[in-house]
């Protein structure tokens, strides 16, 4: 066994020198790191031997390295792991490909989830049975995806239509709360169970009247009280499926309370509130904000973040919509970026530790016209025609400067990236 899999509480060990290799999965707070398995220059870890203080700088190492040496003899672990095993500790905030490499396959369980969620609700519609199965094995895979690489999944969220609202927000609330629980550290089983959750979270609607759903302008107070139904419906259709995890049951029912107790259909405050339907709640609400409806156009991401952070401890969790922010970072994959140069890209990621410095494809040239599509990676310092850093200048949605995501999206997205 080595230091890496031992469950620590407070951890003390001889001061005798043990040098010790652990994988960047397995480090902890307190563990002395005195050597990485590249050279000091290439990192932000310049200097010789250092603690292990936050999880932030774990993150950075992951970020570098594949692993790293510790010293035993000056290691004081101060946590305890709540017994988790080797397997489950890889399920931290690291980014295990890079993102254009990750996104051929992304775009094939993306496209399968959707598939999926078109025929539960349209079996739903006609009242027949859902196929719980089909259900999980399409969120398992799309867990599989952002385990490896939210961004990829969370790029594919981005490509949006207004008239099949319905089906599409199921999709996107189920591949963002994933990558949220991600962001919140929770278990690969946990995922999966929070996936299957957000994809049925509104199945009740399918007892809504299309025409209250649909309606253009404010509804009625009549009207709102039937589209409040929708949980109440959404919890009987899911009980009667012995094989739905517990948590789509309770997803269902309670994600519109509030931690304020103004929330629908039972007005109870935080503490009675399910962990998961307050993770749901807040995706569910950024991405209803951001999208277009029939009624509404949707907002900025930026304006969207900041109505949540608004809200945060009244409507929404506020440990769940910090999360959220992180996640989403100022430059969010999908969107298009023009740059200082002139040219314009779409984003691919950001770098953990380094969230203003964005990777994207290029596809557009400084006069706006097409280019040959190139990968550019700001985290590297890019300089423009007169020598100056190439910085992102201002960030749009879908369909700016021309460029669909869509479209590129139907190539495979394989087109200027090694070793696709």
């Amino acid at each position: 066994m080595t230091l890496g899999e031992h469950n620590y509480s407070t951890y003390k060990v001889s001061k005798k020198l043990v040098r010790e290799k652990v994988s960047v999965y397995d480090l902890r707070l307190g563990m002395y790191v005195v050597e990485l398995d590249r050279p000091r220059l290439e990192t932000p870890f310049l200097y010789q031997g250092f603690i292990i203080s936050s999880e932030e700088e774990i993150d950075q190492l992951a970020e570098y390295c594949k692993f790293v040496y510790i010293d035993v003899s000056q290691t004081e672990v101060k946590y305890q792991d709540k017994g988790r095993s080797k397997s489950q500790l890889k399920n931290r905030r690291i980014y295990k490909i890079p993102t254009e490499k990750a996104l051929p396959e992304a775009i094939g369980h993306y496209d399968q989830a959707k598939r999926t969620v078109d025929t539960v609700l349209t079996s739903l519609r006609l009242s027949q049975d859902i196929n719980t199965q089909e259900v999980k094995s399409a969120v398992r895979s799309c867990v599989k995806s952002v385990l490896k690489n939210p961004n990829a999944m969370m790029w594919l969220t981005q490509i949006k239509n207004k008239d099949d609202y319905t089906a599409e927000h199921s999709l996107r609330v189920s591949v963002m709360s994933v990558a949220l629980g991600r962001e919140l550290d929770l278990l690969e089983q946990e995922l999966e169970d929070l996936g299957v959750a957000g994809m049925l979270h509104d199945v009740g609607k399918v007892r809504i009247p299309n025409e209250i759903l649909n309606k253009e302008g404010a509804l009625s107070s009549e009207e709102y009280e039937i589209i409040k139904t929708h949980t109440t419906a959404g919890r009987k259709l899911l009980m009667s499926k012995s094989d739905v995890p517990p948590v789509t049951v309770d997803v269902a029912y309670c994600h519109h309370e509030q931690p304020n107790g103004k929330g629908y259909p039972r007005g109870v405050t935080a503490e009675k509130i399910p962990y998961f339907a307050k993770i749901v709640a807040v995706v569910d609400a950024f991405d209803a904000i951001t999208s277009d409806r029939v009624y509404s156009k949707g907002r900025s991401v930026l304006e969207a973040l900041r109505i949540l952070y608004d809200c945060r401890g009244q409507h929404f969790d506020e440990e769940i919509v910090r999360a959220l922010i992180r996640l989403i970072g100022i430059y969010p994959p999908g969107h298009i970026a023009e740059l200082s140069s002139g040219e314009v890209g779409i984003i691919l990621s950001c770098p953990p530790r380094n969230k203003l410095r964005p990777k994207l494809i290029v596809v557009r040239n400084p006069d706006k016209k097409l280019c040959p599509e190139r990968i550019m990676d700001l985290s590297v310092e890019q300089k423009d025609k007169n020598g100056q850093p190439i910085r992102v200048k201002e960030i749009f949605t879908d369909g700016a400067f021309g460029i669909h995501l869509q479209e590129y999206k139907d190539k495979g997205l394989k087109f200027g990236v090694p070793g696709t």
